[in-house]
């Protein structure tokens, strides 16, 4: 039996799909101990494609639903002990699996490191320093999570705890909802920086945007969910949590100031996106 199985949601992204699978097989572990299932979330057909990489591939489709269920059913079909999840833009450190494999442990959640490839992309780069910002932010806190292109866990603690919530039909906040879920009933949420994948996620200002007001809108079904299991979670952000935001670009190196007021911009942005799909969400 393998001893890990790389669950992968996809919809309509064929030529970054290749880019991910192909890092998987320049994996340093044997590949007598992975698997690879890809489930194709009601895309366009790509059975020949995850076929073309071998018998460690395996593939499954379901009409569109969503990531929170794709995962759920390549989980149902994996043999592995342990799972991880990776997402279909994203290319992993050719040691991913193996680091991956050292300290998997029960009861424990393990994120990785996530680095933005388009380094150059101002909102590319703004997108992965929020999610930079939320790991040290909410690090040991309630709101704790990792984002799910790159954590992992037993299959008997996901199996135990019933997966993702299907609820969440969109890539938002269904990774946060199964992080505080599995928080609050004993898992334990370690971050690794040695698991690393590159995340390939081109974006523009409308696409950043879009994409941060579908994160407002996730909020609402979020709170609803933890209210329902009575979940404690941070309901309203602090004047400190945007103070620090502010300022976190402000802390890195090797940026000069100009890019970093920029990335503050951005930053600021987002949460005035969040805010707004929120809003619209509740009303």
């Amino acid at each position: 039996m393998p001893a890990i199985a790389v669950i992968i949601p996809t919809y309509n992204r064929p030529d970054s799909l290749k880019f991910c699978l192909k890092s998987l097989q320049l994996q340093t572990l044997s590949p007598s101990l992975w698997e690879v299932v890809v489930v194709n979330d009601g895309g366009c057909d790509i059975e020949g494609i995850v076929s073309n990489f071998g018998k460690n591939f395996r593939y499954v489709r379901q009409e569109n639903s969503g990531p929170a269920r794709a995962r759920n059913l390549g989980v149902s079909i994996a043999n592995s002990e342990i799972i991880t999840f990776l997402d279909d833009d994203c290319r992993a450190n050719s040691s991913w699996l193996e680091n991956i494999l050292k300290v998997g442990k029960e009861g424990i959640i393990t994120g990785g490191k996530v680095i933005n490839s388009y380094t150059d992309n101002l909102f590319s780069e703004s997108n992965q320093l929020l999610i930079d910002f939320l790991y040290q932010f909410q690090k040991d806190t309630v709101d704790q999570f990792f984002t799910s292109n790159n954590f992992s866990l037993y299959k008997s603690d996901f199996d135990r705890f019933g997966g993702f919530n299907n609820s969440f039909s969109t890539s938002a906040g269904e990774d946060r909802e199964f992080c505080v879920r599995l928080k609050k009933n004993g898992m334990k949420l370690i971050f690794d920086p040695q698991i690393i994948v590159e995340h390939d996620h081109f974006m523009d200002l409308k696409k950043f945007i879009k994409l941060h007001k579908k994160y407002g809108r996730a909020a609402v079904l979020f709170r609803e969910s933890a209210n329902s299991q009575e979940i404690r979670i941070s309901r309203k952000p602090k004047l400190s949590f945007y103070k620090k935001l502010f300022l976190y670009p402000f802390t890195l190196k090797g940026k000069l100031f100009p890019s970093k007021l920029a990335l503050s911009f951005c930053l600021i942005l987002s949460q005035i996106c969040v805010a707004w799909g929120f809003l619209e969400a509740k009303t």
